[in-house]
C-alpha cells in the first residue's frame, strides 16, 4: 500500500468519517443521488482551489527566480576611481 499524500486524520476526524460512512449505507436511492451530486460539486470546487494554489506557487517561483537573476550593481566608472585617487592624494 502506498503512503498517503495527506497526513493521517485525527482520531475525532476518523470517528466522524466512520459515522458518515455507516450513515451512507442507510441512505435510499434518492438520498444517494443527492449526496453524489453534492460530492461531485465539492470535488470540482476543491480542484479549483488546488489549481489556484498551484498557479500562485508557480508565480512565486518565477518571482523568486527573477529576483535571483537580477544583475549585480554596475561597476564604478573610471571617473569614480579618479575621484578616490584625488581624495586619497594618490598620483597612480
Amino acid at each position: 500500500m502506498s503512503e498517503p499524500l495527506i497526513a493521517d486524520l485525527s482520531l475525532s476526524r476518523e470517528f466522524q468519517r466512520e459515522q458518515d460512512r455507516r450513515a451512507a449505507v442507510r441512505l435510499d436511492h434518492q438520498e444517494l443521488q443527492i449526496l453524489a451530486d453534492k460530492l461531485i460539486c465539492d470535488w470540482y470546487a476543491n480542484q479549483a482551489v488546488i489549481d489556484r494554489a498551484f498557479r500562485h506557487i508557480g508565480e512565486l517561483q518565477v518571482q523568486l527566480a527573477l529576483a535571483a537573476a537580477r544583475p549585480a550593481r554596475r561597476q564604478p566608472e573610471p571617473r569614480h576611481f579618479q575621484w578616490a585617487r584625488d581624495l586619497l592624494g594618490r598620483k597612480d
